[in-house]
């Protein structure tokens, strides 16, 4: 479960403290041109947020579709721009469409909002979205990536855009289950100094990168590369940090990796 209803334009700077979207926009471009569409592709975005990806790649001649569960996300986005993208308001597991696109991304941990029991129907869903050749690239949170981090309580700092955000954050860890429930108190502050209080909630599962490939294999996926971040670098040997994983669905022709 996830209530990620908080305005979308603190989203915006919380992202902007873990990710770097020019890094994943040439990581997404690299993949199409890989696959014969260095331009006007088609692209899907599960877990879109507030369209930040979408945005980018749409600025380098591609179009798409974003699919996120927080009505507040997708109202931000559209009012960001949505000339050449449709965003969508749906669970990315209730999603269904009969349009096929040149790339799907999941990532920034939107796999790890899904429950074990519906990973699998959505990736066999994802292999019916994709054109011959189409990619789908995944970045999930790791099982020592969970451990490594993990602490019952935290407070966190994000600052842009003339925004102060400070998160209190508690975690409950229900072992049997592999699920980390987050629970958010998310005080804002605006740049005419406006303070605000927003509380936010999201369930996580714990996967292993064994656990996707085994899944990807068993719903028609071949894995092409796995890398330990947006820069196409090797994962780190000793199993710690970022995994990227790319992959086609059986039978299309792999092209360069």
């Amino acid at each position: 479960m996830a209530g990620f209803e908080f305005p979308g334009k603190y989203y915006e700077v919380i992202r902007s403290s873990f990710r770097d979207v020019d890094q994943e926009t040439d990581y997404f471009s690299a993949c199409l041109e890989a696959s014969g569409r260095p331009t006007g592709a088609r692209i899907l975005d599960l877990g879109c947020g507030t369209g930040t990806n979408l945005r980018a790649l749409r600025d380098r001649g591609h179009t798409g579709v974003g699919v996120d569960s927080s009505g507040a996300f997708i109202e931000w986005a559209r009012d960001a721009g949505d000339d050449g993208i449709d965003y969508v308001h749906a669970s990315i597991t209730d999603f269904d469409t009969s349009e096929r696109f040149d790339l799907v991304v999941c990532v920034f941990a939107t796999l790890n909002l899904v429950p074990p029991e519906e990973l699998a129907p959505l990736l066999r869903k994802i292999r019916r979205w994709l054109n011959p050749g189409g990619r789908l690239v995944l970045d999930a949170g790791h099982l020592l990536g969970f451990v490594d981090t993990y602490q019952p309580f935290m407070i966190a700092h994000h600052q842009g855009e003339g925004v102060l955000l400070t998160r209190l954050v508690r975690t409950a860890v229900n072992g049997h289950s592999a699920c980390w429930r987050n629970e958010e108190t998310i005080l804002a502050r605006d740049r005419d100094g406006a303070v605000t209080m927003h509380e936010n909630f999201f369930d996580q599962w714990v996967v292993t990168a064994p656990e996707i490939r085994r899944a990807l294999g068993d719903c028609g996926f071949r894995v092409l590369a796995e890398h330990g971040g947006f820069r196409e670098v090797p994962p780190p040997p000793i199993g710690k940090g970022p995994l990227v994983q790319v992959a086609v669905p059986e039978g299309s022709a792999p092209g360069p990796t």
